[in-house]
């Protein structure tokens, strides 16, 4: 076997390893993930570029091989308000996916990004014969809107301890159980998700520091005790 078609044979397993991983996708056979891993189309964009702006056409969805994505909308002061921030295994983009509509938010790459392209017109036709991803992708939609209701509230009603332990809690799930231990966000950005100054948000972060809640680093913030932090949001 050729050095190439190494590269894409394991390419290719990288395309199968995801969507089998994915809940959205786990129910489907062995040939319907080599099926739907065939049509995907794998795209490099630099750090700081934009995959997509909120109103653009939207007609695919993205999974990420390598890098970190920002999901953002801009407001009219020209800040950010940051809605999630995605890494290898996640999957974005489905909601344009379903309907081809305009995109609802920007999509940033903060690394180097490798990311698996998933097109409308191959997607539509496995939705319409499995039932059962069709549920998945209602489940994640609601999901989606609970995560939104919930974030509306940290911002009205909890304190700044719980509001900032929940968004790290929330940035580390890497989904089916799993958590990342460190999460690749700035303080600016957990600011701009929480609604407060950076100036407050490194505040609080040196406090858990000290109690060994967290250890700040060079691209991120380390989560070292997450039952830590979720007594933190449980205590409001």
């Amino acid at each position: 076997m050729s050095r190439w078609q190494e590269s894409q044979f394991a390419r290719n397993a990288d395309r199968v390893a995801i969507l089998r991983d994915h809940f959205l996708f786990h129910t489907l056979s062995s040939q319907q993930v080599d099926q739907l891993a065939s049509c995907i189309v794998t795209k490099k964009i630099k750090r700081g570029m934009c995959i997509f702006a909120k109103g653009d056409p939207g007609s695919s969805m993205f999974a990420i091989n390598k890098g970190v994505v920002k999901i953002g909308t801009p407001s009219v002061e020209g800040h950010d308000t940051i809605l999630n921030v995605l890494r290898k295994g996640d999957i974005f983009g489905e909601i344009a996916l379903l309907d081809g509509k305009p995109r609802t938010a920007d999509a940033i790459a903060t690394d180097d990004c490798e990311l698996f392209v998933i097109e409308r017109r191959n997607f539509l036709p496995i939705l319409r014969s499995e039932p059962d991803i069709a549920l998945a992708l209602i489940e994640v939609l609601c999901l989606r809107v609970r995560r939104t209701t919930a974030q509306a509230e940290y911002l009205m009603y909890r304190s700044l301890p719980s509001r900032l332990a929940a968004a790290l809690l929330q940035l580390a799930d890497a989904g089916g159980g799993r958590r990342n231990t460190k999460v690749a966000v700035t303080q600016r950005e957990l600011g701009s998700i929480i609604g407060m100054s950076r100036e407050s948000i490194n505040k609080q972060l040196r406090t858990w520091q000290e109690s060994n809640l967290v250890r700040l680093e060079r691209g991120g913030i380390s989560i070292i005790s997450f039952d830590g932090l979720i007594s933190i949001v449980e205590g409001g």
